[in-house]
């Protein structure tokens, strides 16, 4: 087992309100595809942050000799373990703007995480340390020119999605899905969230890993670099 130094807080984690509904969700409307286009050329070791219930890291290890999914929330790594396990990958509490591991990957990822860290600059020079040479950074993140939108844009946008994704998903997990968005322990989550507009995203994240790309995929940016 992956050895690490650091001591989880006693602090409320949000998303252990509402864990089991948001892997419903994301399980839904995975974004899997983005991060297996873009693997590293080594399937050594990939690193997961923020993996939530493991939907990623279950992934990835079928690519991976061997894949670390770190998260703040219990209740998600429980989900994970439970539906997500491999004998290759090994889910450990963890959070990321104090990551403390004693190796370094040959791939890390990340979706959906860091708009939720302090000082995001210091969490991504942190991580930059754990990539090995010729390794492979993507990270997927929100991006908004508001940087927290009003709740009842989510809300509204939820109404609006409902049938499309009846098309997509047929009506009992459209409706689950909806239940879901109109939450108040999901919409008080997102009253909480800071998000970079595209500007500030590209020039933080194009300090950190010069020579990085982004693809834009709605509200996500995605970023690409290699440790040349």
């Amino acid at each position: 087992m992956l050895k690490s130094n650091w001591k989880i807080p006693h602090k409320s984690v949000t998303f252990d309100a509402f864990a089991t509904e948001y892997d419903f969700a994301a399980s839904l409307q995975s974004q899997n595809d983005f991060f297996t286009k873009n693997l590293s050329a080594s399937k050594g070791t990939a690193l997961d942050i923020g993996c939530g219930s493991g939907i990623l890291a279950f992934e990835l290890a079928k690519y991976y000799e061997r894949v670390i999914a770190v998260d703040l929330s219990a209740k998600m790594l429980a989900i994970a373990r439970k539906n997500r396990s491999a004998h290759n990958i090994e889910y450990i509490q963890m959070d990321a703007s104090q990551l403390a591991l004693d190796r370094q990957f040959d791939l890390i990822v990340s979706a959906a995480t860091f708009h939720h860290l302090p000082n995001l600059p210091t969490a991504l020079l942190a991580v930059k340390k754990l990539l090995k040479r010729q390794g492979k950074i993507v990270f997927l993140d929100n991006v908004s020119e508001v940087e927290t939108p009003a709740t009842i844009g989510y809300i509204v946008g939820a109404a609006r999605d409902f049938i499309p994704d009846c098309s997509q998903y047929g009506f009992r997990n459209a409706s689950r899905l909806l239940k879901f968005r109109l939450s108040p322990s999901w919409l008080k989550h997102l009253a909480s969230d800071r998000y970079l507009s595209e500007a500030r995203f590209k020039k933080i994240y194009g300090r950190c890993f010069p020579g990085c790309y982004f693809v834009k995929l709605g509200c996500f940016m995605g970023v690409i670099w290699e440790y040349l």
